[in-house]
């Protein structure tokens, strides 16, 4: 039997003792010069290896390169251990016919084990994803955008829409167990605590740690689910950019390792209540 992905979330928590999910967004003008987009990635998966439950290769960063990047996301993708799960950050959200492809793209071609969806077209950009055994979808409900998202909140701040596709999660869940979790963000503390009230079963990928700002206690308190969960907290740019210079690698395995010591004092403090 093909285990969950949330079982395989769990075991490697435990093992590494960690909640880090490392965001793979390369930039070209950030990536140290003379280095390709294969070799950073690659370099900087070795370097963060032992931190990370999960990384996060952004499709669009990739594709900003065009054949080149598509070719070094596959790559990226293979060079990753198989017992570390692999999210295609692509915010996905289409109709069902189109939904079907990125399905096919996403885990048929690129071999990832999980994807991010944008559902704000409907839940026909959610369900055809699911169904695939071993396999996960998180669902855009709160983004890290603090200014701009006024859709989310709409039509009140008492009953936004993200409160009916939180519900809606809820339903589809019941009926598709371990596949689906929600991408809630740390520069919105009060409803990321909000959300785990109204979702405490659900997984949480938490975007907006790092130079977003963030609130990392919030995350941390609010972040695991009822049964045992942890949250998926992302961190990039304060990882992968650490250094710009030929030490950018380890300079990500410091800065990870200091991310990982901030969650865990976070988690021993909350422990402590």
């Amino acid at each position: 039997m093909t285990q969950s992905w949330v079982e395989r979330l769990r075991r490697i928590q435990a093992e590494r003792d960690t909640w880090l999910c490392v965001g793979l967004d390369p930039s070209p003008s950030l990536i140290p010069a003379g280095v390709s987009l294969r070799d950073f990635g690659c370099a900087i998966i070795d370097a963060t290896l032992d931190y990370a439950c999960a990384f996060k290769p952004n499709l669009m960063f990739y594709l900003s390169f065009g054949s080149e990047g598509m070719r070094a996301l596959e790559e990226t993708i293979a060079h990753i251990p198989d017992n570390t799960p692999i999210i295609l950050d692509a915010k996905f959200g289409d109709i069902r016919y189109t939904a079907e492809h990125y399905a096919r793209a996403a885990f048929d071609v690129l071999g990832v084990d999980a994807v991010t969806i944008s559902p704000y077209v409907g839940m026909d950009a959610v369900t055809p994803l699911l169904g695939r055994p071993g396999k996960m979808i998180f669902v855009l409900v709160r983004s890290s955008n603090i200014t701009g998202n006024d859709f989310q909140l709409w039509p009140s701040e008492r009953a936004p829409l993200y409160r009916f596709v939180t519900a809606q999660i809820n339903t589809l869940a019941r009926d598709y167990a371990d596949q689906l979790g929600m991408i809630v963000s740390a520069t919105q503390p009060r409803d990321l605590a909000l959300l785990r009230s109204w979702a405490p079963s659900i997984p949480f990928l938490i975007p907006g740690i790092g130079v977003q700002e963030g609130d990392l206690g919030t995350a941390v308190q609010h972040g695991m689910t009822r049964g045992g969960t942890g949250p998926l907290i992302g961190v990039a740019r304060a990882i992968i950019y650490a250094s710009a210079d030929g030490d950018y690698a380890a300079a990500a395995r410091t800065a990870a390792a200091e991310w990982v010591e901030r969650i865990r004092a976070e988690r021993a403090d909350h422990q402590e209540y």
